[in-house]
């Protein structure tokens, strides 16, 4: 076993002196001089890794292997471009005052108090606990078409009461919603 690992070595050393140029060049063609060593380097780490693939003649073979090791880099490139994107449009877009985020909270909690038990039960399944629409209906007892036509109203009746929420009301708690007790 020791002949053949110094076999191997050998056969490989002359495989590297004979195409480490013309790979060389091929990458120094696709990316910048800076990246070309770091293509050669993976060419032949590869290379060496599945030695007993490489055929008898070695460069059409290598600089696929080149092309490839190419073509991930770009891919790698192009996916850190977007990251760095979202994240200068993330960082661009003022943060969002938590005070609106409870504000919205308060106008959907005063519009559920405002709908039948009925809304506000199929729309607690479909959009609280994340049911669909067949799955909130076995919880009902009732058919999926049913429930269907149920949700279609609660959701246009919830509109409605959403646009009416964003004018300041009075409005008359509904028993049947827990409500928040004020602190003395």
């Amino acid at each position: 076993m020791v002949q053949t690992d110094r076999a191997k070595k050998a056969a490989f050393t002359v495989l590297y002196e004979a195409q480490y140029l013309p790979v060389l060049r091929y990458a120094r063609r696709e990316v910048p001089e800076h990246v070309a060593s770091d293509v050669v380097a993976e060419t032949f780490t590869v290379a060496w890794r599945r030695f007993a693939e490489v055929p008898e003649a070695p460069l059409p073979w290598l600089l696929g292997v080149a092309r490839r090791i190419i073509a991930n880099q770009r891919r790698g490139d192009r996916r850190y471009e977007r990251l760095l994107q979202v994240q200068q449009e993330q960082s661009a877009t003022p943060s969002r005052d938590p005070a609106d985020a409870l504000a919205e909270q308060d106008i959907v909690r005063t519009a559920m108090r405002q709908m039948s038990a009925a809304d506000r039960e199929i729309l607690a399944l479909i959009g609280w606990d994340n049911l669909g629409v067949r799955e909130a209906a076995q919880v009902l007892g009732i058919r999926a078409s049913t429930a269907a036509v149920r949700l279609y109203r609660a959701r246009h009746r919830l509109k409605t009461h959403l646009a009416k929420g964003l004018s300041p009301q009075p409005n008359t708690p509904d028993r049947s919603m827990p409500v928040a007790r004020e602190i003395p």
